[in-house]
């Protein structure tokens, strides 16, 4: 027991006498450490201590933005797996076209005391202000997957996005290509940035200046109509081949 506490610590960033306050459920550990230090057991696997449960529901709200894009079903189908082995109970809540947002499932995934939320290729911040306000206050569990924009606190879990823009380009270049554009997402999407990084920098240890590889990106929404927009312009500046940001622009 003494090995798995010094993990926590060492994990949640605190001492093991931290981690023992919060595992006696003592009420000298400030509540933002002692949600670090419980987050460091789901994290690593470990059961809760009994003073860090709470009562909550067996439900687990599963938030996507949408359903077109291949990549969210198929999000949907491993997490569902994964949660229902753990006992848990998924609701899929994704955008509609009769309006149905973020911020309605999560008022209505609050009024059943929700086990927790899984916030895949968007953000809890895209659901408002004052549903925002009501996660934290309820200290509702919470993890990112490809989050949209920067979030401090909550779990997140994401691609190492520059990295794989760096690898997509290397191959591409193996392939004899020499002028290869990028299909990225809206400025401000963090992923995008992210690959975008990656591409600039994969330029830059080739020596090819900035104002060359400029003309060779485009931003655009996640669409297949993006896609299918933004690569004909590339094209129309030299541009042989392209990597794209997500499935529904590489369809496009």
């Amino acid at each position: 027991m003494t090995t798995r506490l010094s993990e926590v610590a060492a994990f949640a960033g605190v001492s093991e006498v931290t981690v023992r306050r919060v595992a006696s459920g003592s009420s000298v550990v400030a509540p933002a450490t002692r949600d670090k230090v419980l987050r460091a057991f789901d994290v690593l696997g470990l059961e809760r201590p009994a003073a860090g449960r709470t009562e909550r529901a067996p439900l687990v709200g599963l938030v996507v933005p949408e359903l077109q894009n291949p990549v969210f079903p198929a999000f949907t189908e491993a997490l569902a797996g994964r949660l229902n082995k753990q006992g848990l109970i998924p609701v899929l809540c994704t955008r509609t076209a009769d309006g149905s947002s973020e911020a309605h499932y999560i008022q209505r995934l609050l009024g059943q005391n929700i086990g927790g939320i899984v916030f895949v290729g968007s953000s809890y911040a895209d659901a408002g202000p004052e549903q925002s306000r009501a996660l934290r206050d309820r200290r509702t569990p919470l993890v990112l997957i490809n989050a949209a924009d920067e979030n401090r606190g909550p779990a997140q879990v994401s691609a190492d996005d520059a990295q794989a823009a760096e690898q997509a380009l290397t191959h591409l270049t193996a392939l004899g290509h020499e002028r290869i554009g990028l299909v990225a997402g809206p400025i401000g999407h963090v992923p995008s940035a992210r690959k975008l990084a990656g591409y600039a920098a994969f330029w830059r240890a080739r020596g090819v200046p900035p104002e060359e590889w400029h003309g060779w990106v485009a931003h655009t929404m996640f669409s297949m109509e993006g896609g299918a927009t933004a690569v004909p312009q590339l094209t129309a500046r030299g541009v042989t081949a392209v990597v794209c940001a997500s499935d529904a622009l590489a369809l496009g």
